[in-house]
């Protein structure tokens, strides 16, 4: 399922919007440009075989609404055996009520305005992980963080911090990083790896960003001897693609 670019906002935003309209010729009040205050933010959805766990949806429902605390504009991408060029997409949404919505500065409206944003961003990650468009064999997860590199790059303030959550069990198997085998118990078969990866061009710009990922765990259930050499491999390739190891969460 394609979620439209210019999907409708919901209905709370566009009362909110009317309703200030109204306000502002009745007070003639001039606010100062809204801006963003918070982080640019990424959602990397996988929906290749790890969405069969009945777990997928519970980590997004558990950790999205906390992590978009945080943030004051949200983009997509979706982890399919063709991430870089798959259907399945879905437009930015700000999390911050902008000028034309609240030209008044008015607080009550700018609540409104960013609840309905709120509800918006959560609702397309929700319908991102249920879209059956793509039907493109694997997993690439490096493209997936290829493209919310690109996305994030688009945000409306170019000073803004990054911060990127990845809802997947990162089992990469396709091109040059299939972890369907494989022993990257030592360091140096680690090293190697990443130093193919940049070689190729294949690390995400992740410079500077911080990110979260839900759904490793999963692994645990039919490889558990692999969790511990394949998170130290995700984290090595992470902070080769510019991530501070402090900033690199991986949650089990």
């Amino acid at each position: 399922m394609h979620i439209p670019a210019t999907a409708p906002r919901p209905a709370i935003a566009a009362l909110a919007v009317a309703f200030v309209t109204s306000l502002s010729s009745i007070t003639g009040c001039t606010a100062a440009d809204a801006k963003p205050t918070k982080a640019a933010c990424g959602a990397v959805i996988d929906i290749t075989g790890f969405r069969g766990y009945p777990q997928a949806e519970e980590f997004l429902n558990q950790n999205l609404r906390n992590f978009l605390k945080g943030c004051d504009w949200l983009a997509y991408a979706a982890i399919t055996g063709n991430s870089e060029g798959s259907p399945c997409q879905a437009s930015p949404v700000p999390l911050y009520a902008r000028p034309e919505e609240n030209p008044n500065d008015n607080p009550k409206i700018a609540a409104a305005v960013t609840k309905a944003h709120l509800a918006e961003a959560v609702t397309k990650a929700k319908h991102l992980l249920t879209c059956d468009e793509d039907d493109a064999q694997g997993s690439d997860v490096l493209g997936g963080l290829r493209v919310i590199a690109a996305q994030v790059e688009e945000a409306p303030d170019e000073d803004m911090e990054r911060r990127v959550v990845v809802f997947s069990d990162m089992m990469s198997n396709v091109g040059a990083l299939d972890l369907s085998s494989g022993d990257y118990g030592a360091e140096a078969a680690r090293t190697a790896k990443v130093k193919e990866l940049k070689e190729k061009n294949l690390l995400p710009d992740l410079t500077g960003a911080t990110v979260d990922i839900y759904g490793f765990n999963l692994l645990s259930e039919r490889e558990p001897d692999r969790v511990p050499p394949l998170k130290l491999l995700w984290k090595a390739i992470l902070v080769a693609s510019g991530a501070d190891e402090s900033s690199v969460n991986v949650h089990q």
